[in-house]
């Protein structure tokens, strides 16, 4: 994987919808590192939501944040309608908000079912049915989309949302080809196993992936490095 130049980055505005999300906050701070103009949706603007917006106005970017509840509808329009006013233009769109229900599959209520699904897949699908007009004059406009990957045996419900948004990007990039790209990052999160020859004590297992690595594959998707790609599913483990 190639090292990005920062004029491949330079003065492209990125909207990260969820930079609250480990991994939203790594991609904000490598784009704003390599010269773009980072917007970073968050849910609210807690203290530590705003200490994050204030490490990447450090790095001497063009930052901002934007509160909006991207699991309806109005909340996805007003949030990419907050970055045409900033901008009037954008470049590239990393969908990252997520939400994993803690109840079983016979506990699961039909609130649950409705909060997972509007989190999940609905934001991912009206943050971008907004933000495809105002990306279309763009001249590579890229869109890549992160889920987490692991096993779903115990938490079907979220299984079933991320799976839905991996058929989404495979259907955008058809449908918005060869215009835009979209591609999708599938995060491992899940406790990677040691080789029985290491002794346990020495070697403990890696807990999922760091999010500066998960970041850098978004990156390099972002990148023109990756130009051919597009509907594919990259797995970080």
């Amino acid at each position: 994987m190639a090292v990005q130049s920062v004029h491949a980055f330079a003065e492209k505005v990125a909207l990260i919808t969820d930079g609250a999300n480990p991994v939203g906050r790594a991609v904000a701070m490598q784009l704003a590192l390599l010269g773009c103009y980072v917007i970073v949706g968050f849910s609210s603007l807690s203290e530590e939501n705003e200490r994050a917006l204030r490490e990447l106005q450090s790095l001497g970017t063009l930052a901002n944040a934007v509160e909006a509840d991207i699991s309806t509808v109005k909340g996805a329009k007003y949030l990419v309608g907050e970055v045409e006013k900033m901008y009037g233009r954008l470049d590239l769109l990393i969908n990252t908000l997520k939400f994993v229900p803690q109840s079983s599959f016979q506990e699961i209520s039909e609130d649950v079912w409705t909060k997972t699904i509007d989190v999940n897949l609905k934001s991912v699908f009206f943050v971008t049915q907004s933000a495809i007009n105002l990306m279309q004059s763009r001249p590579k406009p890229v869109i890549v989309n992160v889920v987490t990957d692991e096993s779903y045996d115990e938490n079907l419900l979220f299984g079933a949302a991320q799976s839905a948004v991996i058929g989404l990007t495979k259907s955008l990039a058809k449908q918005f080809a060869p215009k835009f790209r979209v591609n999708c990052v599938a995060v491992g999160e899940g406790r990677k196993k040691s080789p029985e020859i290491l002794d346990a004590e020495l070697f403990r297992p890696k807990t999922g992936v760091d999010s500066d690595d998960a970041a850098r594959v978004i990156v390099y998707l972002l990148s023109s490095e990756a130009k051919s790609l597009t509907g594919q599913i990259l797995n970080v483990e």
